[in-house]
């Protein structure tokens, strides 16, 4: 028999499945970003660097992957807060040409819970924060846990079930700081 989890997730591989484009270790065409979780600041908060396969521009990042990153940081993050959601809108503003073979800095935070919404922001910047590349907000529909399944999941269903609630249980305080 298994132990009960105690502790809330850090990285975003410990509830997705495995060839997921944004997290899966097993896409080789996927991003494989890790979308770490940091209690600290109630944040997703990562460095790394887009490959060259994903230029735009040559030695810029196009600009659907790096919708899709920051997406995925949402989405992350809501996992991470113990929901599971689906995109509702996203919009970004494109500040500068983002460079590709880069570490750079990817950050995402809540900003307004409502009943069945998740409120987000996003941003990409250089590392010394000094270089805003883009910044963006979403809206995330919380969906009831009947949408989580083994196929979601890659079949870690019961550990993400388990993982989702030690999230919401642990981390229900970060909404005290923000809208409701």
């Amino acid at each position: 028999m298994n132990q009960p989890i105690e502790n809330p997730s850090k990285h975003g591989y410990e509830i997705h499945h495995d060839t997921c484009f944004g997290c899966g270790k097993e896409n080789p065409l996927g991003l494989v970003a890790d979308f770490t979780f940091h209690d600290e600041t109630g944040e997703v908060n990562f460095t790394y660097s887009f490959k060259r396969m994903y230029n735009g521009a040559p030695g810029f990042v196009h600009g659907g992957i790096l919708s899709t990153v920051l997406d995925e940081a949402m989405g992350g993050l809501c996992f991470h807060l113990g929901y599971i959601v689906m995109t509702d809108t996203m919009s970004f503003k494109f500040h500068k040409a983002t460079p590709v073979e880069k570490e750079l800095q990817i950050r995402a935070w809540p900003i307004k819970k409502a009943k069945r919404k998740v409120l987000l922001e996003c941003e990409l910047t250089s590392l010394d924060k000094e270089i805003l590349y883009v910044k963006g907000e979403g809206a995330f529909h919380i969906l009831p846990p009947r949408f989580f399944s083994d196929k979601l999941t890659g079949g870690k269903i019961a550990i993400a079930n388990e993982l989702l609630s030690v999230n919401k249980l642990k981390r229900a305080h970060l909404f005290d700081r923000i809208e409701t």
